[in-house]
């Protein structure tokens, strides 16, 4: 009978524990198959243990408190930014080495039960699904310990995890665990997608309201001025305004130039030999241009004593059209096979749109040069790209203090070596920018190091010039190097000179001092790293993907006001440029509309230069009114005929002035005799059907308004299976369009959903992986999966 009883009494209390605690919310029991991206868990003291362990507990090192921190950062968000605030006995026994612990303090050592390790799915907001806003914050790995950042050590000291190794794991790759994290991206897809849909159509109404307001505004003018003719003073402000600007630029010009002659300015020399890595961002750049720019950058002069490297960064696997292998494999197979290293790493840092990229990365020398190659799984944008470089070589050189950042131990571990045992630095100064298209003159990079000696200096650009390696009068080319030659040598001179405020560095030739203005958290991370959301504004959509340069530099100025950029005149860079009509248009559209956006931005920052907001708003008003101000030239011209001589003297003198300065630019601007006849060719085709063809560009621009990709100037072929019998069989391979430039999940703004050619994390949507050759450091060659 008592038996009975005390059955009676367990079924009751096991009753109530179940009550208590739901089966499907009890966290998991830990057991020997779950797989962590770190060495195990090390036992924990309880208050059973004797005293010599108890003892022996409060001598250990920081490293228990970094797994508990590890099991109570589990329990919260894994891309929390907020570091853990849980604190043990054991750190205070490190604190007081040799101190006896009060008695309560052994309650610190209870057993505690192991917290559950359940699949990470995302949660959806009350208010409907909401896209990633950015890269800010730590890395933080739901299976990985929170070690931060580490110090430099040898490499053969560092630890690498089971589960990072190049080996492949059909453990961790296994079909069974992918599954619960497809479903649930699939039910996330299927309750994101009204929201794409009511993103698309906030674009395509705002773009509509946009066109009727220009046409409007623009259509008012054009009838007042000829229906009004005799009331032309009134909006004669509008048409000479940006005239009227450049000529006040150039007495500026003239003014400064004769003062810095007269008095120079004051150059701080370093007190150490500086040292720079040459970043070149690739994404479907063929052999010979990643070979002409690698070479350019080889046969630099001037620089010998500078301690340098080469970093390219290819934004995934794809090639143009007429390719054989993508960017990624002629890199890897064909141009950079002196390697000495090469691995694949997954979740390798955060993204800008919040995925955990994974990347292959391999590092050598390229003729004498050390090198590190960074291949990204998906295409991420050139954005992305340049946060990641950037952001990496800013947290390198305070990595003492171990600051957040994006990446994962791993990866900051493998480029922090690469940078103290082959680059052989302890501190990068600056970073070089250029194009995979671009091709530096001999001396480009000791020019930007002269200029960025001024002082408060975070950034120069230099001078891009046509490439007319396709042909020397080809009429495409000779418009635009007039194009190129006088924005650069009339506001962006007068920028460099006069404000120390030049809006735009271009990403094909620039340099930027690694520095809190420049790459800092603020204005990379937060601001320039921010991800728009499908019911962000057009203005916010258009900045994110057009002028990706323009707009890191426009954000550094309105936030950190005292910082001064330049521009090198004499620091050349030979760049190709579009040679059809279709994609002169693509480019000019992201251009125009990504110039457009980042004026407005310098107009509303009331703490910017008082001379910046001035031209930045005529700017925008100039491009608003576009189309007058051409219809109203021959009103103009009517008008005049009825008016004193003095009046048609006085307007026609602000047109002539900036003519006769483009003029005589010819005589110090181009370097030779053939220069200087290309210039004056390009120039008669640019006073003469220039504003016609801004008008054209503005009119495609607007129409397009709601399309954020890279159009006809960044053209793919489907890497497929199916090309390869496709060319068998005679046929063309399918040649596709970037979809866009925010990222490589299928954003709510894209025109074409992308084809799926990765695996991206377990946190997000599931791709079909792809297989890779990979050789061991044993000789072996394997196939990665990943």
């Amino acid at each position: 009978m008592g038996s009975i009883d005390i059955s009676f009494v367990f079924s009751l209390e096991k009753t109530k524990k179940e009550t208590i605690v739901p089966k499907q919310t009890r966290p998991a029991k830990p057991d020997g198959k779950r797989k962590l991206l770190l060495p195990p868990r090390p036992e924990r003291a309880s208050i059973y243990d004797s005293e010599d362990s108890v003892a022996e507990s409060l001598g250990r090192t920081s490293r228990s408190a970094a797994c508990d921190d590890l099991y109570s950062s589990n329990e919260e968000n894994p891309f929390s930014n907020a570091a853990s605030s849980k604190s043990s006995v054991v750190q205070d026994a490190v604190e007081n080495p040799g101190t006896c612990q009060p008695q309560v303090s052994y309650d610190a050592f209870k057993p505690k039960r192991p917290p559950g390790r359940p699949l990470i799915t995302p949660t959806l907001p009350k208010n409907g699904p909401q896209t990633p806003s950015g890269v800010a914050g730590h890395f933080r790995d739901p299976e990985e310990n929170d070690t931060g950042s580490r110090s430099w050590q040898p490499e053969a000291t560092v630890a690498i995890p089971q589960e990072w190794n190049t080996q492949p794991n059909t453990q961790a790759d296994s079909i069974p665990t992918a599954k619960p994290a497809m479903k649930d991206a699939s039910k996330l897809q299927s309750q994101t997608d009204p929201l794409q849909k009511r993103g698309r159509r906030k674009m395509t109404v705002t773009k509509f309201i946009v066109a009727a307001g220009l046409i409007a505004v623009n259509g008012m003018f054009i009838f007042a001025s000829w229906w009004w003719q005799k009331y032309y003073y009134i909006y004669l402000p509008f048409i000479c305004l940006p005239l009227a600007l450049n000529c006040f630029m150039i007495a500026s010009i003239i003014f400064f130039k004769l003062r810095n002659t007269a008095r120079p300015e004051k150059i701080i020399e370093p007190e150490h030999v500086e040292s720079f890595g040459m970043v070149i961002p690739c994404y479907n750049e063929t052999k010979e241009e990643m070979t002409k720019s690698l070479d350019s950058l080889v046969v630099q002069t001037g620089i010998d004593d500078n301690k340098k490297a080469i970093i390219v960064i290819c934004d995934g696997r794809v090639r143009g059209p007429g390719m054989e292998k993508t960017t990624a494999d002629y890199l890897f197979e064909d141009i950079l096979t002196e390697q000495t290293h090469r691995s694949k790493i997954k979740k390798a840092y955060m993204a800008w749109d919040g995925q955990q990229m994974g990347i292959e990365v391999a590092k050598g020398f390229y003729k004498g040069l050390p090198f590190c190659c960074i291949v990204k799984d998906q295409n991420q944008g050139k954005r992305d790209s340049l946060i990641v470089v950037r952001s990496f070589l800013h947290k390198f050189n305070h990595r003492r203090a171990n600051p957040e950042h994006i990446f994962s131990p791993r990866f900051f571990d493998y480029m922090e070596s690469w940078l103290g045992k082959d680059v052989d630095v302890n501190y990068i100064d600056h970073l070089v920018g250029m194009d995979a298209d671009t091709v530096f003159d001999t001396d480009c990079i000791s020019q930007l190091l002269k200029e960025s000696k001024y002082p408060h200096t975070v950034g120069v650009c230099g001078y891009v010039a046509v490439d007319f390696s396709g042909g020397s009068w080809n009429l495409w080319s000779l418009y635009q190097n007039s194009e190129y030659s006088i924005a650069q040598g009339l506001r962006r001179l007068h920028q460099s000179i006069a404000t120390k405020k030049v809006s735009c560095l271009p990403g094909c030739c620039q340099l930027l001092r690694i520095c809190e203005y420049t790459c800092g958290d603020k204005v990379l991370v937060e601001l320039f790293g921010y991800h728009p959301k499908p019911l962000d504004g057009l203005l916010t959509q258009i900045r994110a993907t057009a002028s990706e340069d323009r707009n890191h530099v426009c954000l550094m100025l309105t936030t950190h006001p005292e910082a001064q950029t330049r521009q090198a005149l004499r620091a050349r860079a030979f760049t190709d440029v579009p040679h059809s009509w279709s994609v002169y248009l693509s480019q000019r559209r992201r251009w125009t509309l990504g110039a457009t956006s980042n004026d407005l931005l310098l107009t509303l920052s009331w703490h910017c230069q008082w001379w910046e907001r001035i031209l930045a708003f005529s700017n925008v008003l100039g491009w608003c009114l576009n189309v007058f101000i051409v219809a109203s030239i021959a009103c103009m011209v009517v008008a005049f005929m009825s008016q004193p001589w003095w009046i048609i003297l006085a307007f026609a003198s602000v047109m002539i002035v900036p003519l006769c300065y483009y003029l005589v630019m010819t005589l110090w601007l181009p370097r030779t005799l053939k220069e200087k006849m290309q210039y004056l060719a390009g120039l008669f085709i640019f006073v003469v059907f220039g504003p016609f063809v801004n008008i054209t560009v503005l009119l495609f621009a607007v129409w397009n308004m709601d399309s954020f990709g890279w159009g006809k100037t960044r053209m793919v072929v489907t890497d497929d299976s199916k090309d390869e019998s496709m060319e068998k069989r005679g046929t063309t391979p399918r040649i596709t369009e970037p979809d866009s430039s925010m990222g490589g999940q299928n954003h709510a703004l894209m025109e074409k959903p992308r084809q799926p050619d990765e695996e991206a994390s377990v946190e997000t949507v599931i791709h079909r992986p792809t297989s890779t050759h990979v050789r061991s450091p044993l000789g072996v060659e394997f196939e990665l999966r990943g």
